[in-house]
């Protein structure tokens, strides 16, 4: 099994490179042959190639990674803000321009996708130009682990036939399912699996040591774990804790993440940066509660995990895999707007035991539903058709 992914490796912070890296590992540790087709970037503001090319084995997975031939245009964004409000109805060479001019753009990573010749390719996430120029490269079966939301990018009109060509579809959630099956019709014949992702304690639980490391002291705070932009709801957020800070008087909300845009500095709200990542379970542990505000998210991996903790979670309900993880648990709440966002938050402030049942419920979902052995199970079933 080869997995394309536009980067790799273990301080590569993205949702869909890491859940590449969690299926990768896993399955090599089972035994599998695994290998990594990505290339040297770290950034993907940037694409600058960061690591050395060449072949490296990373926890079992041979990594192979390629040079970029060109960092990202710095007009893209420029491009996008013409392109995208009308990508439904852009031409083809339009819509290609705007992939190779986002990037990353390797012809070195299109070869070795094209000379692979035994197996499985596994290509995420949709949006990148080794899926997009890969796909139709592929001499052996593919699979498509899109990672798809409702975003303006996926009515660009290559979207269809790069979907059509894929062989596979694994999806992250039922919501992201039912969004390429409404977009892309003619994936309903496909093999297609609703995945998920692996979700395990990883390090230490220790709330104590961790309000310590990162002196935070004994007051209760409500958490934010993830990238914080305001593409991915950060800001919103802060504006609404805000207003419910001015009315309750009291509160704490804690950011935590590698800082894209900085939020404004808002009374009650601390941005820690990025976390250590022996201290990340323990940071869960010690919330009273995770939100998530991101309105774009085709699993977001953070929830399970703070169910495994016991945490429970409010998150934004616009977001249909995130209402979905809390509608299947029972394990958190949503909101859409500003007055239930105040209930919602208020009333699981103010009632432990609530947010104890809450926790447990979500505990119970994500141990059965996400164990790797569970995740494994469905993903062998999928490749089985393939092969």
């Amino acid at each position: 099994l080869t997995f394309v992914t536009p980067r790799y490796g273990a301080d590569v912070h993205g949702g869909a490179e890491q859940a590449a890296r969690s299926l990768a590992t896993g399955l090599a540790d089972d035994g599998w042959t695994i290998r990594v087709l990505t290339t040297c970037a770290h950034s993907y503001v940037t694409w600058a190639d960061h690591y050395e090319p060449g072949t490296t084995v990373e926890e079992g997975v041979e990594v192979v990674r390629c040079r970029v031939d060109r960092p990202r245009d710095p007009q893209h964004l420029s491009l996008s803000d013409a392109v995208l409000p009308r990508a439904a109805t852009v031409d083809h060479s339009t819509a290609w321009d705007w992939i190779d001019r986002q990037g990353p753009d390797s012809r070195d990573l299109l070869d070795a996708i094209a000379a692979v010749g035994e197996g499985v390719l596994a290509f995420t996430p949709y949006l990148y130009q080794p899926t997009a120029r890969g796909i139709p490269l592929a001499r052996v079966p593919a699979v498509l682990h899109a990672a798809a939301h409702a975003e303006p990018a996926l009515d660009l009109p290559i979207f269809a036939d790069i979907f059509g060509r894929a062989d596979a579809l694994s999806h992250f959630s039922r919501a992201e399912q039912e969004l390429v099956l409404s977009r892309f019709p003619g994936t309903r014949t496909k093999p297609q699996v609703v995945l998920g992702l692996p979700v395990e304690v990883s390090g230490p639980v220790d709330p104590v040591a961790t309000r310590a490391a990162l002196g935070l002291g004994d007051e209760p705070f409500v958490l934010a774990l993830g990238r914080i932009e305001r593409g991915k709801g950060s800001h919103d957020l802060v504006e609404r804790f805000g207003h419910l800070r001015a009315e309750r008087g009291s509160g704490r909300l804690i950011l935590a993440g590698p800082v894209v845009d900085a939020p404004p500095e808002t009374e009650g709200v601390e941005c820690l940066g990025v976390v250590p990542s022996e201290h990340k379970m323990g940071l869960l542990a010690a919330a009273d509660l995770l939100i998530n505000p991101s309105p774009n998210e085709s699993f977001s991996l953070v929830v399970p995990e703070a169910f495994l903790v016991g945490t429970p979670v409010l998150v934004n309900g616009w977001c249909g895999p995130l209402r979905e993880h809390c509608e299947n648990s029972s394990g958190g709440l949503w909101y859409t707007g500003l007055a239930d966002f105040h209930v919602a938050l208020s009333r699981l402030l103010d009632d432990p035991a609530l947010r104890a049942r809450l926790g447990a419920a979500g505990k119970a979902y994500a141990l059965e539903f996400f164990s790797w052995s569970a995740v494994r199970h469905r993903y062998a079933r999928l490749l089985a058709q393939l092969s």
